[in-house]
């Protein structure tokens, strides 16, 4: 049986979370009222059940894995274009509402950057999130979050940097032919313009 497509799959799932949201609202109200008649009704009003990971989540699946990258940057306002190499391990946070990848990049000769990466999606801000938390440095709303979007075919990332990935035609992230995976870079230029930075090919590792 074929795999229903991203856009049934996201009409399923918001008439799911409706009749959730509905069935909670319902739920808390009946508990309410049963807290105010009854002394000894310690039960919470916000109990209830979990709404469904949003499939848009599923985007993301071919990451899943560890990989290992090769690659050279060009010149930025970091100074002048090294050498880089990086090892990653993607992995689902149990629940399904989280991808979690740990990572170790290494920029010339500069000391490894080690750290994790939490992935997720907000259904209502439409767009998916990254918060990082590394060995280099304290965390900051500013330095540590990305916030992505699907446009034009193509998955893409801002904050301290900007990456992409293209999607294949199920929407999901694209593999190449050989089973890498590509990531475009770029970094803002003095002006803040967004200016080619390096360009990734993952690698799939063996477990």
């Amino acid at each position: 049986m074929s795999k229903p497509s991203f856009g049934r799959r996201i009409d399923e799932f918001r008439g799911a979370r409706q009749l959730y949201e509905e069935s909670t609202t319902a739920e808390q109200s009946r508990q309410i009222q049963e807290a105010s008649t009854v002394a000894d009704d310690n039960r919470d009003p916000t109990v209830g059940a979990l709404p469904p990971p949003d499939p848009e989540l599923e985007r993301l699946e071919p990451l899943l894995g560890k990989w290992k990258t090769e690659d050279h940057t060009h010149d930025s306002n970091l100074g002048p274009g090294v050498r880089v190499t990086s090892t990653e391990t993607i992995s689902w946070l149990d629940g399904g509402y989280f991808l979690v990848s740990t990572y170790e990049t290494v920029f010339g000769n500069e000391p490894a950057q080690r750290g994790v990466n939490y992935w997720g999606y907000d259904s209502g801000a439409k767009s998916f999130h990254v918060l990082f938390f590394s060995n280099n440095g304290p965390f900051t709303e500013e330095g540590n979050r990305y916030e992505g979007r699907v446009d034009g075919g193509k998955l893409t990332f801002e904050g301290p940097a900007r990456y992409q990935y293209d999607l294949d035609e199920e929407g999901k992230v694209k593999a190449n032919a050989d089973g890498t995976i590509s990531v475009a870079w770029w970094l803002r230029d003095e002006r803040g313009n967004w200016k080619p930075w390096m360009h990734n090919t993952f690698t799939r590792l063996k477990d």
